[in-house]
């Protein structure tokens, strides 16, 4: 009885660990198109794929299951509202709107003084 606790205690440990491994790729995936002083805010933070009946994202093709990282606020002209979609391993799946790392780099610039 007492190798069958410690192999649970071990198995979560290791899904533990591999969850807040894919929780920090899935946060530096987004730091990347965001940038260290995003024009967004209001951040929520979720992984789409773990309740039944264990379904992804509805909203993306072939519905994959992601980190879901949505913005309510934007300082983006013509956004209100921004998300991006992270898959468990840190890849990029897609971003609303699909433009998004143009319109953050386009602010950027804008917001940098001029000569």
């Amino acid at each position: 009885m007492g190798k069958i606790f410690k192999l649970l205690v071990v198995l979560t440990a290791v899904g533990g660990l591999l969850s807040v491994a894919s929780y920090g790729g899935a946060r530096a995936t987004a730091g990347k198109i965001t940038g260290s002083k995003p024009p967004l805010s209001q951040r929520t933070i979720h992984f789409q794929g773990w309740r039944p009946p264990f379904e992804g994202v509805a909203d993306l093709p072939g519905t994959p299951r992601a980190w879901v990282i949505h913005y309510e606020r934007t300082e983006l002209p013509g956004v209100r509202r921004a998300t991006i979609y992270v898959s468990p391993t840190g890849t990029l799946i897609a971003t609303r709107p699909r433009d998004l790392d143009v319109r953050i780099e386009a602010w950027e610039r804008a917001q940098e003084p001029g000569p």
